[in-house]
């Protein structure tokens, strides 16, 4: 690769790049994967960097459409350069703020995504899980929901894994949305594990190396999710309102942004784990 992108960049495979995005590729910025002289997956990693990178790429591979992962194609609809999304699902901001937090707080989300990260509506092109996007290196997307309903994560060559927003972050697994599925992501989790990579790429922490440390980071980052059920349990210990659960913040501890919409998160996150208790 070609020095003086700004950013930190590893080859993780022959011609695969690891490109780390903005503020380490923490929230609401991604990482990425660069496929030299063919692709990109997911464009969240910052506009300043996306602008550089783009020369490198004919296409543009979205794993999901959170905002943190398609917050720059628009800009590579500006450039004429190809972006393929989930099929079934529209792009536009509007589209996008009904489905992650509903009418009430559709325009507080698209506020925070648009002075936030710049998100803009975009025009992508479908692509189907199970159907390679390009075949060398093959490149083929696979349906992982659960954190969303069109979640996928990208196997490059059968050896490099985008993980995406399954991401092995200390936070743990998020799905705050209705769509969202405790029991998917747990099948999910599983399924990455069963793809058998040697490199693992999550959308939000560094590259993991080597299956048997692969398989051990997932199996503590799915953990999580009976921890937090028995938290939740201990703080049933008397009667709780949703209200007051969320007030505790069990999940997020701590909410330095948009409040409502975490709060929301928060809420929906909450109920899941009480279904759970409930069967």
């Amino acid at each position: 690769m070609p020095q003086g992108y700004g950013a930190m960049i590893a080859e993780v495979h022959p011609g695969v790049y690891f490109i780390e995005g903005r503020n380490r590729g923490r929230f609401p910025y991604s990482n990425s994967l660069l496929i030299k002289g063919k692709a990109i997956v997911d464009l969240g990693c910052g506009l300043q960097l996306l602008r550089k990178l783009a020369s490198e790429v004919s296409v543009a591979v979205l794993s999901h459409t959170h905002p943190d992962h398609c917050s720059g194609a628009w800009l590579f609809n500006k450039l004429g350069i190809r972006v393929l999304s989930p099929a079934g699902y529209p792009t536009t901001l509007e589209a996008l703020a009904r489905r992650f937090v509903g009418e009430e707080l559709a325009s507080t989300w698209i506020q925070y995504v648009q002075q936030a990260i710049g998100l803009r509506s975009f025009r992508s092109e479908p692509y189907w899980s199970g159907e390679p996007i390009l075949e060398k290196p093959e490149v083929t997307p696979i349906h992982t929901p659960g954190h969303t309903a069109d979640m996928h994560v990208i196997l490059v060559d059968g050896k490099v894994l985008y993980s995406s927003d399954i991401d092995l972050t200390p936070f743990g697994p998020w799905y705050g949305h209705e769509e969202s599925c405790i029991k998917q992501l747990a099948k999910s989790i599983e399924k990455v594990m069963s793809l058998d990579a040697e490199v693992l790429v999550p959308g939000h922490s560094q590259p993991v190396y080597g299956r048997e440390q692969i398989e051990e980071e997932l199996q503590r980052y799915m953990e999580v999710l009976e921890e937090r059920t028995a938290m939740i349990l201990s703080l049933l210990s008397k009667p709780r309102t949703l209200r007051e659960l969320v007030d505790m913040s069990p999940i997020y501890r701590v909410k330095p942004y948009a409040k409502p919409l975490l709060d929301y998160w928060e809420a929906n996150m909450i109920r899941k784990h009480l279904a759970l208790l409930e069967e």
